[in-house]
């Protein structure tokens, strides 16, 4: 899918950040955009400001880690604008989760936003997107911290790690198909994710403050690149059909550090040289 034209996306952390500087690339190509959030004030906000632009977009108030809720508006969706061509399962939050002293309620809320929230939108929206047998894009949003754990932050590590095991087998269960599919997996980018405790269910635990999500928050202004950035490597990913969509060639040595452990262990079940 090149041609966006008349094209249905359904975008979810659709209000802010990545959701709304990837809503915003595909809007200006002329697909209609539906942006989904939990935060209606931010949202409404954002959704003016598209259609202000000449962008065709349409707003829903949504908790992905709600089951009942994402089939409701799904079922909305499609009604409105029929198949969409473009899933962008893209909310996500952060929360600080040391593996002593971390709060369960932590892990749930992390685990429910950033693994479930992607398997609502595939169970969903992809029966339809199937049945209309037009090209298409699930592209869910992983992270670098879904290819090295980072301590401190167990749950989000674990729920990247998730996202991305995930896509691998949506992508082989896909491959004979018209729908493509692609990891997002940034390091820093200008987001509120370190903010994200904002929006926890648990009024007692939301808007916290947490040493490692505040440095996360100055290592983010100093160095994270722009959503617009990070937009023009999606929209130049899905041109290339690429699935694993890194964003930071600063951080390879990273990956590949871990990699070359992973070859280095297996090492010691493989036949030895004679």
């Amino acid at each position: 899918m090149t041609d966006y034209t008349g094209t249905v996306g359904f975008i979810t952390g659709g209000a802010s950040g990545i959701g709304l500087g990837v809503a915003r690339a595909l809007g200006q190509r002329g697909m209609t955009v539906i942006l989904a959030d939990i935060e209606p004030g931010t949202l409404d906000e954002a959704t003016s400001i598209l259609r202000d632009e000449g962008i065709a977009a349409h707003a829903e108030v949504l908790d992905v880690a709600d089951a009942d809720a994402y089939a409701a508006v799904a079922r909305r969706t499609l009604d409105s604008h029929g198949a969409v061509n473009f899933l962008f399962n893209n909310a996500g939050v952060a929360a600080p989760s040391p593996m002593v002293g971390g709060r369960l309620e932590d892990w749930r809320w992390t685990l429910d936003v950033n693994v479930m929230g992607v398997v609502h939108g595939v169970h969903c929206f992809l029966p339809a997107m199937l049945d209309s047998g037009k090209p298409g894009w699930v592209i869910n949003t992983a992270s670098l911290a879904g290819h090295s754990g980072n301590a401190g932050m167990g749950s989000y590590c674990a729920s990247k790690f998730a996202v991305v095991g995930y896509s691998e087998v949506l992508r082989a269960e896909l491959a004979d198909t018209p729908i493509d599919v692609a990891v997002l997996c940034p390091a820093w980018v200008r987001t509120r994710i370190a903010e994200a405790l904002r929006n926890h269910p648990d009024p007692s635990l939301a808007g916290r403050s947490d040493e490692n999500l505040d440095t996360i928050s100055r290592v983010i202004a100093e160095e994270g690149i722009s959503v617009e950035a990070l937009a023009e490597r999606v929209l130049r990913g899905m041109d290339e059909r690429t699935f694993y969509l890194f964003t930071h060639a600063d951080f390879w040595p990273l990956v590949a550090e871990r990699l070359g452990r992973i070859r280095e262990d297996y090492g010691a079940v493989l036949p030895k040289a004679s």
